[in-house]
């Protein structure tokens, strides 16, 4: 084939541009950090890093549920915690009130204290996270006793997924915790104020008492046993985005010292590529004829 001055200029210049674009590809990878700029540089990388970006987010949406999810738990814990103590001290009271040597002003007074009780534990009863009554199912907005100390909701309850295996559920309601706790007190109150003697108040009362703080111990070892679940899917939560972003990184980020070093080899290339380029374009027809 018979090689003319025209092709090896076409030639210089199409080298020299394949040049220019691999020096422009490498510049890139320095500015941005990453192997490619567009879907169409690395199609494969493209899409495992989209995959990557989504199992990200599936991630930290299932992190942002495990922590509303621990706030909600925490906060009916603490609610446990008070209302127990309310019991107790209710059950110390009717042990006191069975006492044959009070009169019925000592019970009086004690039937005023014992309303306070009740009143404390409806008030426990209407704890808040946020704008949301924790123990009204899934009526968040509105309290959950009316004014009779009737729990007026049902008990739907409301879950949060954690991961993607496991829905929890993360609510107790007025109806579980807090209906014949509030009866309870509210019978011993009427008990104590009507006069009723020892006995009766012992009887009528104290089983009410141990059952209440039993239903109380129960539902604080239910929410413990799943605040310590959330802690370990938020503990595997967590090393799953770490893996997850370095298995990212791996397939996107440019390793700068090997950019670097192609980079400067491709500059050599690309100068050699222009001294040889204007040894090719200063020839002429009267070069040839000397």
């Amino acid at each position: 084939m018979r090689v003319t001055n025209s092709m090896m200029v076409r030639n210089m210049l199409d080298h020299l541009k394949n040049n220019m674009g691999d020096l422009n590809d490498l510049n890139e990878q320095l500015s941005s950090g990453k192997l490619f700029q567009k879907p169409s540089d690395a199609p494969i990388k493209v899409a495992d890093s989209m995959d990557y970006k989504s199992q990200l987010n599936r991630n930290a949406q299932y992190q942002r549920n495990t922590d509303q999810a621990e706030n909600w738990l925490n906060t009916t814990e603490s609610a446990l915690k008070n209302g127990t103590e309310v019991i107790q001290r209710a059950r110390e009271l009717t042990i006191y009130a069975s006492t044959d040597s009070l009169t019925s002003e000592d019970r009086q007074q004690i039937a005023s204290e014992v309303k306070e009780l009740r009143d404390e534990l409806v008030d426990i009863s209407r704890t808040q996270l946020g704008d949301s009554y924790i123990f009204s199912g899934q009526q968040t907005e509105e309290e959950p006793f009316d004014d009779s100390l009737t729990y007026q909701w049902n008990n739907d309850k409301i879950s949060r997924r954690l991961n993607e295996n496991v829905e929890m559920d993360i609510n107790l309601t007025g109806a579980e915790v807090f209906q014949d706790e509030i009866t309870a007190l509210n019978q011993l109150y009427t008990n104590l104020d009507s006069g009723a003697d020892g006995e009766t108040i012992a009887n009528n009362n104290l089983d009410n008492m141990d059952d209440a703080i039993k239903n109380f111990t129960k539902r604080r070892s239910e929410v413990g046993g799943k605040l310590k679940r959330i802690d370990n899917l938020k503990n595997r939560l967590e090393a799953n985005e770490i893996h997850l972003k370095q298995l990212k990184s791996g397939n996107e980020d440019a390793d700068l010292a090997e950019v670097i070093t192609n980079l400067k080899m491709e500059e050599n290339v690309y100068r050699a590529s222009l001294a040889s380029g204007a040894r090719i374009m200063q020839q002429s027809l009267v070069d040839f004829i000397r």
